[in-house]
């Protein structure tokens, strides 16, 4: 009995070893009537065929899926944001006077603190950017129409986002007087008292 187990155990060991194959085995009785199998033809056995597979791959244990990897944080910036108490522009001043038609303004401005990277400090005249403005505090204006003007200042972000506007600041652009000098102020002088004109005589 203990034969029979050991070939059997042979050929369990033997067809799990094996990768989808086919192997040749021999079996017969002895003279106890115990069958026999070997893997060499013996006088009087039988051949078998056996069609042998790979085990099925035994699971393990259940494993929990990776935890998704936490998103990655932006990139800082090089400098911080800048927050902004004040900005002003103090030259010209308020309703200031030019005269004339190539009368020229020139403007300053300034900010508590100074323009941060990545801001932009714009300056617009009656609405309208003036040209080439960024990041410069003073400008010159010129070809102006008599009138009226209004400057104001603006501080935006990369993202072109307003972060601070300044009070507008108006002034005016002025024809020059045409009145002689003379005609007005200290150098007017007063007309002279009309003088008595001497009466005609009388014919005789």
């Amino acid at each position: 009995m203990n034969t029979r187990v050991l070939l059997l155990g042979c050929l369990l060991a033997l067809s799990a070893q094996a990768q989808d194959s086919k192997r040749d085995m021999w079996t017969w009785k002895d003279a106890n009537g115990v069958t026999q199998f070997s893997d060499r033809p013996v006088p009087g056995a039988r051949k078998i065929t056996i069609n042998s597979s790979s085990p099925a791959p035994v699971a393990g244990p259940a494993t929990s899926a990776p935890a998704a990897a936490p998103a990655a944080r932006a990139a800082p910036s090089g400098a911080a944001a800048v927050s902004y108490q004040s900005l002003e522009i103090w030259t010209p001043e308020s309703g200031e006077s030019f005269f004339g038609a190539d009368a020229t303004v020139n403007v300053r401005m300034r900010s508590e603190p100074a323009v941060g990277t990545g801001d932009r400090l714009l300056l617009y005249l009656d609405g309208k950017l003036v040209e080439g403005s960024g990041n410069s505090y003073e400008y010159t204006l010129g070809d102006l129409e008599r009138g009226a003007h209004s400057l104001s200042a603006v501080i935006i972000d990369a993202a072109g986002n307003e972060k601070i506007r300044s009070a507008p600041r108006v002034f005016h652009v002025k024809e020059p007087s045409t009145v002689p000098p003379r005609a007005v102020g200290p150098s007017l002088r007063p007309q002279p008292p009309p003088r008595p004109q001497p009466k005609p005589r009388s014919p005789k």
